[in-house]
């Protein structure tokens, strides 16, 4: 008989308990189980709890990308599923998903080193007007934030953070979120001590 998953998180200084039964009732809200009844893991939910309650991340940017995934719905400006090329987690894809959480870091990705010198000097150019007016400054700000994240999603090359999937039989299991500061060995940890007692198919199929 398979274990009973049951997770213990710290909330305002009180430990709170969430079981596999809380977790079920929470993917139907959000409405994962529509869209991938019975493959999502007990972690991959317990994942997009926490991202909402913790960083206050909207769950539907997560269940939007997995109907992407699912061939539910066109893209949505984030780069494309790749696959790990390297163990431990080789044989696993991973997906981003993006929410107003993550847009500094696209912003930096976006105007890398000097873009925002280049773009500062370009719309403040003296040469147009010996002062800086009202409209520059709102012209220097729709650039910056509107167009650079615009022109990324166009690119569909928005990140995030990670959706982590395994693919089986031409079906798409969801085993984690993550982020890109865990460490391959981390989440790889997380999914074999989790994911694979649940769906143990898997197991030969993902890296070490």
């Amino acid at each position: 008989m398979s274990k009973k998953f049951i997770f213990h998180i710290n909330s305002g200084g009180e430990t709170k308990t969430i079981t596999e039964e809380t977790l079920a009732d929470y993917a139907r809200c959000v409405g994962l189980e529509r869209i991938a009844t019975d493959r999502c893991s007990w972690l991959f939910i317990m994942n997009l709890y926490l991202f909402a309650e913790i960083n206050g991340i909207d769950p539907k940017l997560v269940v939007e990308e997995i109907e992407v995934l699912e061939g539910r719905r066109q893209g949505i400006g984030t780069k494309p599923a790749t696959q790990f090329k390297k163990d431990p987690l080789k044989g696993l894809w991973h997906k981003h998903f993006f929410s107003a959480h993550f847009v500094p870091r696209n912003l930096r990705n976006q105007l890398g080193k000097n873009g925002i010198r280049d773009l500062v000097e370009e719309v403040f150019d003296p040469t147009k007007s010996p002062v800086v007016t009202v409209d520059m400054v709102n012209e220097l700000s729709k650039r910056l934030v509107t167009g650079s994240l615009e022109k990324r999603e166009t690119q569909d090359k928005l990140t995030g953070e990670w959706i982590v999937f395994a693919k089986h039989d031409g079906k798409n299991y969801y085993l984690c979120i993550s982020t890109h500061k865990e460490g391959d060995q981390v989440i790889y940890d997380q999914i074999s001590s989790m994911c694979f007692e649940q769906f143990p198919f898997l197991k030969d199929g993902c890296g070490q």
